[in-house]
């Protein structure tokens, strides 16, 4: 009997040698994964973005019109719908707050050397925008939509648009570093991919539909009002049907239901409806909208919005009842 338990015993230590072998080997795989071989990265390339007046209005249109740049990347006044920039600190960053291990912080984008990007290359903007890599090498926080513009943004557009954040009025604000808690700052290191092929410039106006796709992404639409799971995953096949929950300063606001859909979303509003929303901020019953930033979308050409409208109109329909504002 006792030669028996002896066998047990060992075999039992065997087992979990073999299984403490497997867990150390899985924990030295996670380390490898995420903090010797990500962010995976490629150094910045050289590019140089050009300098004349046709290339930064081009580039001031996409950052202030189109994918709002400055919305994100400055403080702003929250209890006025559409959400100006506070006067003086346009590009200086913004503090976006934080919720348990996660507070956000989006740079400072002006040329402020100190503060901003005025000693960064040409190329190591271009990588942060599409790669979501920093000058320092650290992974971007994924609010900053560089998955989408790596997929939307040409090397002419995002050099057009480095060219107009060179013309911004340097600013020395520091808005700090996003902070994001273990194991969710492990997972971040694993987002950013390096850019193989630069996309081809977006479709011209004259191809209506295709461009109002093109603008529903670089827009970032899809960020905002995608429903979202508990775990702030995009739901597949609930593209547009909103839902996502945000704080301002007038209380508790909920993305829109964008889809087509008559009785949950928008899909018994007119273009002109829609518009109205772009252009004034007020929905179909002519409520105020807030945390939407229509106030830089306003500034899109008349082209621009129309294919917008269209493509959006042509979305499927999601069924979504979307929770009313709760006031403060």
């Amino acid at each position: 009997m006792s030669v028996q338990m002896d066998r047990l015993k060992k075999l039992l230590k065997r087992v979990f040698a073999i299984i403490g072998g497997v867990f150390a080997l899985a924990v030295i795989g996670v380390i490898v994964k995420f903090y010797v071989l990500s962010p995976k990265s490629r150094p910045a390339p050289v590019m140089t973005a050009p300098t004349n007046g046709e290339a930064v209005a081009r580039g001031k249109y996409l950052v202030t019109s189109v994918a709002a740049c400055i919305g994100c990347h400055s403080p702003v006044q929250e209890e006025i719908s559409g959400e100006p920039p506070v006067e003086g600190k346009v590009g200086a960053g913004r503090d976006f707050g934080g919720s348990g291990a996660v507070h956000i912080r989006a740079p400072n984008i002006t040329p402020d050397k100190e503060h901003g990007i005025g000693d960064w290359t040409d190329g190591e903007i271009a990588r942060a925008i599409r790669e979501g890599v920093s000058k320092d090498g650290r992974a971007l926080f994924p609010q900053m939509p560089y998955q989408t513009y790596r997929e939307t943004l040409s090397d002419g557009e995002v050099l057009d648009i480095i060219a107009y954040l060179r013309t911004l009025k340097p600013v020395a604000d520091d808005p700090g570093r996003t902070s994001v808690g273990f194991p969710v700052s492990m997972f971040i290191r694993g987002v950013p991919q390096p850019l193989d092929q630069a996309p081809p410039p977006p479709p011209s106006p004259s191809d209506k539909m295709a461009r109002g796709k093109w603008l529903l992404k670089v827009t970032s639409c899809h960020d905002c009002h995608d429903s979202r799971d508990a775990h702030m995953e995009k739901i597949p096949g609930r593209e547009f049907g909103g839902g996502m929950r945000f704080t301002n300063a007038h209380g508790i606001v909920y993305a829109s239901n964008i889809s087509s859909d008559k009785a949950t979303g928008i899909g018994a509003y007119t273009a002109e409806d829609i518009r109205r929303v772009l252009d004034e901020g007020k929905g179909k019953a002519g409520n105020t909208t807030y945390v939407m930033p229509w106030g830089y979308y306003k500034g899109m050409t008349s082209e621009d919005k129309d294919a917008l409208v269209a493509a959006l109109m042509a979305e499927p329909a999601v069924a979504n009842i979307v929770p009313a504002r709760q006031v403060k």
